[in-house]
């Protein structure tokens, strides 16, 4: 930093015409308005008659003397001396001694400055303002939170009451959670033995997840063949992306849309396979740790599986997902403040589940062979549940 800052004061000189300010712009146009002024005088009061190359000679005489005096003028009023130079010198001892210099940052002062003091004086009759001031800004967050309560109670069903009028309204929510959607059909797969030949895995172990998938559903006409044999011969439709409706945080109207991608072995856009990781629930809160009952996993088959051998004929969307174990029990690691997770060793890696189980896209980061950093930070609802 001290041989930046030395070498930028030995050649700042070229730099010099780049930092013209407001003011020293304005004296510059007043110095060339006069001398305008005082050339078209001296022109007035001149006797001889002059010929016209005589007066274009004269035009570019006082146009270049008018361009030399603002040149001599600007890099003469121009400097570098405010405070912000100044800091550049105290960064390195700061940092050592008080940590990131974003935690001292004068952003928040000002617009707090803006927010409790400009606009409740904007809002006041300038008469007594401080009194009107506070009011202002005390009204402000409980006009909010009534608009929150409103809000709130506008979702509930059945009916509510409105405060202290002992009136009865029906209440009802106009919004709805939008569905997970599998998108991207991709073609040449037609059965289970053609996709696990297409993904290089053994058949013999999608059997059984699958059966294992089929164990844990419901039993009834619409579930999945519990015949070893049987599986085989389903329809299956595979996808190369799955879209997953994540509600933001604080608010469970709106919803963020995350595009999960997942083309196997194939190629995405000539730049090599795309398994995006993603979260799946499936246990309680207390197990993984601080994941409280999520885990991260990446993406290997996304597809639909129609049970041709039922009457009711049902489709069950499913992922087939690789699990990834966290790493010292799902705890935060001290060093870099996340959590890590690695490759299975010891237990079944491969998982199948329904889609409804992908509850979002988790951002991994390499750190290591075999795991990574999950970066918990990447908004705010990860933030919050993590």
């Amino acid at each position: 930093m001290e041989s930046y800052q030395q070498t930028f004061h030995r050649t700042k000189d070229i730099f010099l015409e780049f930092r013209t300010s407001k003011a020293t712009r304005a004296q510059a146009d007043r110095q060339d308005r006069e001398l305008r002024e005082l050339m078209a005088d001296q022109r007035a009061k001149a006797v001889h008659h002059r010929t016209v190359a005589n007066q274009r000679r004269q035009a570019d005489q006082e146009r270049v003397e008018r361009s030399d005096r603002r040149a001599d003028l600007i890099p003469r009023e121009n400097h570098f001396n405010f405070i912000k130079m100044h800091y550049l010198s105290q960064f390195a001892s700061h940092v050592q001694r008080f940590g990131s210099i974003s935690m001292y940052s004068t952003e928040i002062g000002e617009l707090a400055h803006n927010d409790q003091i400009k606009d409740g004086y904007g809002r006041s009759n300038k008469n007594d303002a401080a009194l009107q001031i506070l009011s202002q800004y005390g009204r402000q967050p409980a006009l909010g939170m009534r608009l929150q309560s409103i809000e709130a109670l506008s979702k509930v069903k059945d009916m509510i009451v409105v405060e202290d009028s002992g009136m009865e309204m029906p209440a009802f929510s106009s919004h709805s959670t939008p569905r997970r959607v599998l998108k991207g059909r991709m073609k040449k797969t037609r059965r289970l033995t053609e996709l696990c030949a297409t993904l290089n895995i053994h058949y013999s172990d999608m059997m059984q997840e699958i059966l294992h998938f089929t164990r844990q559903t419901a039993a009834d006409d619409r579930r999945l063949p519990a015949d070893p044999t049987e599986p085989g011969l389903l329809l299956v439709e595979r996808f190369a992306q799955l879209e997953i409706p994540v509600a933001d945080f604080q608010e469970t109207d709106r919803f963020q849309i995350h595009q999960a991608r997942c083309t196997g072995t194939k190629a995405f856009r000539n730049r090599g396979p795309r398994n995006h990781g993603v979260w799946v629930q499936t246990g309680e809160e207390a197990n993984y740790g601080d994941f409280q009952g999520q885990v991260v996993a990446r993406l290997l088959v996304l597809c639909k599986i129609r049970n041709i051998l039922s009457e009711a004929g049902a489709v069950h969307r499913l992922a087939l997902v690789c699990l990834l174990d966290p790493v010292n029990s799902g705890r935060f690691h001290i060093g870099s403040g996340h959590i890590r997770v690695a490759w299975r060793v010891n237990c079944r890696d491969m998982r199948i589940v329904s889609i409804g189980a992908v509850i979002g896209q988790a951002q991994v980061i390499p750190k290591v062979e075999g795991q990574w950093l999950v970066n918990h930070r990447i908004d705010l609802r990860t933030f919050n549940e993590i």
